[in-house]
This record gives structure tokens, C-alpha cells and sequence, in this order.
């Protein structure tokens, strides 16, 4: 059983191959969509130039969110508030497709909560098949709860993901599509909790509960 307190180099490889899978589509839409942008008659297509747009904020989105979720996310980490870290989540969402929803809340999780809470949150998008809601929320009781609920017709995690979650398993049977269980159910251990996820009709739910 691998220490929950040491990270295998191969779950940061892997990472590292996520992040630079997730950033290649909307980088090479901006660069397919920049030879397109410009007609024969020199007019710019509104349609072409939206994708781009798109694209390139979608892009600066995910690696502003890798940015806490993965790596120590600037000296600002620690003061992300409730409403910030929706921010962070809804700059990656293809709005026409997926809908958002987080309270307004200028409550300081802390850096621990805000990094499980966005790594949770990739889990959820994980879950929705291109469309669906996404939820994140946090109640504070005994401990600071946080949930995330992904809730589309066929919502559900891929079985390997599933695997991943568990505590056992084994980081050499690791893929990049099956990563991001293992390191969010990690980082809910490294942090003195456990990573509970329950199913229901086209629903997924991640849930925590830090300790005070």
C-alpha cells in the first residue's frame, strides 16, 4: 500500500500528461481557428472568431485552475474565497453545454479545502458525458463539508476512475484518464478525511468532510 503521505513520481508524470491533454484541444482550436479567422475577401468570420475567443479564455482558465488544484497556486491560494474558486471552475465550462452553480460566499476555505474542493470539482466534469450541471458546495459543521454533485443522462465515472479511487490501488495500473481519482481521493487522505462518492439517476456525488 502506497504511503498516503508520499505522491509516486508516476501519479505526477501522469498529471503532467493530463494537464498538456486537457490544454491541447483549445490551443489547437485557437491555432486552427487563426488560419480560418481571415476570408478570401480579407473579412474576419464572426463565427471563426468566437471559436478562437473561446478557446484561448478556455485555455487561460485551465491553467489558471491547475494552477491551485495541481501545483501551490501563488501566494493567493490561501485567501481564495468560496466565490473564487467558482470563478476558477466556471472559466473552464463550455456554457452552452453545462450549466454551474456555486453560492456567493466570501468564506476563506483555506489552501487545502480550495485545492481538494477544485480537484473534486475536475472529478465531477469528469463525470457529465459534454453536458450536464456541475454543483459545488461547503457547509461548515464538525468539520468543513465540501460537495460536489454532477447531475446529466448517463452522468457517471468511468470504471478505471472508479478503481483509482480506491485505497489500494495500485499507481502503476494508473492511466492519464484515471489520474485524477487517484490523486483527489489522495489529497482527501492527505488532508485527514476520506473522498465519499455515492450514485444515484444520472448523479454523481463527491463528498468530504475536513476536520476543523
Amino acid at each position: 500500500m502506497t504511503d498516503h503521505k508520499q505522491l509516486p513520481f508516476r501519479v505526477a508524470e501522469l498529471l503532467c500528461s493530463r494537464l498538456c491533454h486537457d490544454l491541447i484541444s483549445p490551443v489547437a482550436a485557437v491555432s486552427n481557428g487563426l488560419e480560418l479567422l481571415v476570408d478570401e475577401d480579407g473579412s474576419v468570420d464572426s463565427e471563426v472568431a468566437g471559436l478562437v475567443r473561446f478557446s484561448i479564455g478556455q485555455a487561460a482558465g485551465w491553467l489558471t485552475l491547475f494552477r491551485v488544484a495541481y501545483g501551490l497556486g501563488g501566494e493567493n491560494a490561501d485567501s481564495l474565497t468560496v466565490t473564487d474558486l467558482g470563478v476558477l471552475v466556471d472559466g473552464v465550462i463550455e456554457r452552452e453545454k453545462m450549466s454551474f452553480d456555486v453560492p456567493a460566499s466570501d468564506v476563506v476555505p483555506g489552501r487545502d479545502a480550495s485545492k481538494l474542493s477544485l480537484n473534486m470539482a475536475i472529478l465531477g466534469l469528469e463525470a457529465l458525458p459534454n453536458r450536464g450541471r456541475l454543483l459545488l458546495d461547503f457547509n461548515a459543521g464538525a468539520g468543513l463539508e465540501i460537495k460536489v454533485t454532477a447531475q446529466a443522462d448517463g452522468a457517471a465515472l468511468r470504471p478505471e476512475t472508479v478503481a483509482a479511487l480506491q485505497t489500494g490501488c495500485d499507481p502503476d495500473s494508473l492511466t492519464a484518464r484515471s489520474v485524477q481519482g487517484y490523486f483527489t481521493a489522495w489529497l482527501a487522505r492527505r488532508f485527514g478525511s476520506a473522498l465519499s462518492v455515492s450514485t444515484g439517476p444520472d448523479t454523481v456525488t463527491l463528498s468530504v468532510t475536513l476536520p476543523q
